[in-house]
């Protein structure tokens, strides 16, 4: 409760200093773009995870990581389409791969390590050759 007062007096005070400076019609025209922009960005959400899966696949990111830019994006999109200028920020701060994988990094822990190369393993491979001289 007490984060959703707090969340509350910083949108209504970021709105209330973004009306003063570029006006009521400045404010209605910002909500219109980000509603626009958040839309946009909802409708081409499954190329990005496109762009992701192939990171995953290349060993670049865990899935973990996968799935967290994912839910950053579609969160950002979403806070994009509701009215406030602090929602708007959080939004476009979402959509950035680099502030996802920042905050997954930071709020999951890995369940395995991945190597290099997919192709290395613990296994040796062994060939046995019989002597025929032996009984």
């Amino acid at each position: 409760m007490i984060y959703f007062l707090v969340y509350m007096f910083v949108e209504i005070f970021v709105s209330y200093e973004f009306t003063k400076i570029f006006t009521p019609f400045g404010m209605f025209l910002e909500i219109l773009a980000s509603a626009v922009f958040g839309m946009m960005l909802l409708r081409t959400l499954n190329f990005a995870l496109a762009e992701n899966m192939q990171k995953v696949m290349r060993r670049e990111i865990t899935q973990e990581e996968f799935i967290s830019i994912g839910m950053f994006k579609f969160v950002g999109a979403i806070l994009l389409v509701i009215p406030g200028v602090f929602t708007d920020i959080l939004g476009i701060l979402m959509q950035f791969e680099v502030f996802g994988s920042f905050v997954a990094k930071k709020l999951i822990t890995p369940k395995e390590t991945y190597k290099q190369n997919p192709f290395e393993s613990d296994i040796i491979d062994v060939e046995i050759i019989e002597d025929k001289n032996v009984k």
